[in-house]
């Protein structure tokens, strides 16, 4: 990605990332497209002096999250992917997984902002639960853009280092995830023995 970047004017740069970045955690086709490096490729141009440092960050945080605010909507219509996954895991496990994120939606959305693909999937399967658009907003946003800012400085400060910081940024998301999925084993764990109480 960097290369691709790295061989057009600044402003068409920004373009590029920019829509490469709304399609990854806006479209099912994100599933396909490199998040993580795009930005951090922004970031190098930015490092190299291509691009400002400032506005490579409010580029990459725009587009991810109005990609996510996409796939929040497209999730409320239903549509292909539901449909496509239906296909896959069928209608009572698609509704036990749905149901699942009842009462820790909010985690999940901050959570998957990490992790490529997971990005793509979690806001439309966030809208089919009872979470309000302003509650996926709130939790969403502020990860995005914390996201996006850091890998653009990741990457402006990398220099040489670039492919090592990309390797590095996409393995940061683990311990994330493994904190993430101890309070959600904690929560189910204290659940049901207070159901198993009453």
């Amino acid at each position: 990605m960097s290369e691709f970047l790295a061989g057009i004017p600044g402003p068409l740069a920004l373009i590029a990332a920019a829509a490469v970045l709304f399609a990854e955690s806006g479209l099912v086709v994100g599933v396909f497209l490199p998040g993580t490096g795009t930005v951090l490729a922004l970031g190098l141009l930015a490092g190299q002096g291509v691009v400002e440092v400032w506005l490579a960050a409010v580029c990459a945080s725009a587009a991810t999250a109005l990609g996510c605010q996409h796939s929040f909507y497209r999730g409320r219509r239903g549509g292909l992917l539901r449909r496509e996954l239906v296909k896959r895991f069928g209608e009572e496990r698609l509704t036990r997984l749905e149901s699942s994120l009842d009462g820790r939606a909010e985690v999940t959305v901050a959570v998957s902002q990490c992790f490529a693909a997971v990005r793509t999937l979690v806001p439309r399967l966030a809208a089919r639960t009872d979470m309000t658009h302003l509650r996926f907003t709130l939790c969403n946003l502020p990860v995005a853009i914390t996201w996006a800012t850091t890998l653009v400085l990741l990457g402006a400060w990398s220099g040489d280092a670039y492919e090592r910081v990309e390797t590095l940024a996409g393995l940061a998301g683990l311990p994330v995830l493994a904190v993430a999925a101890a309070v959600a084993l904690g929560i189910w764990w204290l659940r049901r023995r207070n159901r198993i109480r009453a």
